[in-house]
């Protein structure tokens, strides 16, 4: 990875000196190679920082976890905002600390989002009829409760893609009744299946795996199938609750379509993410992605057009000789 010095070094001689405009297939191929290179230096600085802690070999996968996301947070951040915002912590020597706090900064938006959705469920609570007995309100709350909970858990994409039948025509979505067929749509038709599924996942998967172990954020399956349990009865309105209380915000089940092939909602698109986040040492042997395939095809059809305008021209040059004359020969275009 270049120092901050060097990557200006290269912009300059970029500007004064510029190499040839790169086709948009090399402007991929570029950012691929320059993806691995950045990732091979990542890897080489945190594997100097386990020397340099020698932690015990059960707890090597842990620190090289830390050590990775620390590494990456450092290079796409400049140096002054990350001593800003990081070098106290880094100051006490306590790694883990760091890293849990690099990983509430990369997700804070996404934990706001969830809040937010759940601070408008409770709103919604109280807008609600207030000539309706007092366990229906009740009712609706711990709805809306779970509502949020599972909007917070999926991208606004596929949130849409859900929910579109909710609303036909002009149909307000605040209504008692919209609301009902909200949940039902929302949770009890697609999340709760689809949290039920992630929990079997991961019941099923081994956490001594490499590719379980070289995720920059993990926690044991015991604890997370506890967070799933938990989720999963307050969106069956299976238990009592505080008006306050709401589900954590579970980041492996935010991000299961791309940790989990099983979970994928686009096939492959969990072992692409895989493969250019976690590495090809963790997916299967001679594996190459969407886009390489692609990069392969494109090549392949320039070499077959280039062969086949060079025959054409072959023939038009042969077309252009008049009998008896003495061959001409031609600029090659």
């Amino acid at each position: 990875m270049l120092s901050t010095p060097g990557r200006i070094l290269r912009f300059m001689k970029e500007l004064v000196f510029p190499g040839p405009e790169l086709t948009h297939l090399q402007m991929q191929q570029e950012a691929a190679a320059d993806h691995w290179r950045r990732r091979t230096a990542r890897l080489a600085i945190v594997e100097e920082q386990l020397k340099k802690q020698n932690p015990p070999a059960a707890e090597i996968s842990k620190h090289r976890r830390w050590e990775y996301l620390i590494a990456l947070s450092k290079e796409n951040t400049n140096e002054w905002d990350w001593d800003a915002q990081y070098a106290d912590i880094e100051d006490t020597g306590d790694r883990e600390a760091l890293y849990l706090a690099i990983f509430q900064s990369v997700t804070k938006e996404l934990r706001v989002r969830r809040e937010r959705f759940h601070r408008e469920a409770l709103e919604r609570a109280k807008r609600v009829d207030k000539t309706i007995p007092p366990v229906e309100k009740r009712e609706f709350l711990a709805k809306e409760i779970a509502i949020a909970a599972a909007h917070g858990h999926i991208g606004d994409q596929h949130y849409a893609e859900i929910t579109k039948r909710v609303l036909p025509g002009n149909q307000s979505g605040e209504t008692m009744t919209a609301r009902d067929k909200m949940y039902k749509i929302l949770v009890e038709e697609n999340f709760i299946p689809f949290v039920e599924k992630f929990r079997s996942v991961v019941a099923a998967r081994d956490d001594n795996s490499l590719v379980e172990q070289t995720r920059f954020y993990w926690q044991p399956k015991k604890e997370l199938i506890a967070k799933l349990d938990r989720l999963l009865q307050l969106c069956r309105l299976e238990r009592k609750f505080q008006d306050e209380e709401k589900a954590e915000w579970i980041y492996e089940l935010y991000m299961s379509p791309k940790f989990y092939t099983e979970m994928e909602r686009r096939p492959g698109a969990a072992l692409e993410y895989i493969y250019w986040v976690q590495g090809p040492e963790c997916v299967p042997k001679g594996y190459k992605s969407p886009d390489e395939l692609i990069w392969e095809m494109t090549k392949e059809s320039d070499r077959e057009t280039e062969k086949k305008l060079t025959e054409l021209q072959e023939e038009f040059r042969k077309s252009m000789v008049k009998p008896g004359a003495k061959p001409v020969k031609t600029a090659d275009v």
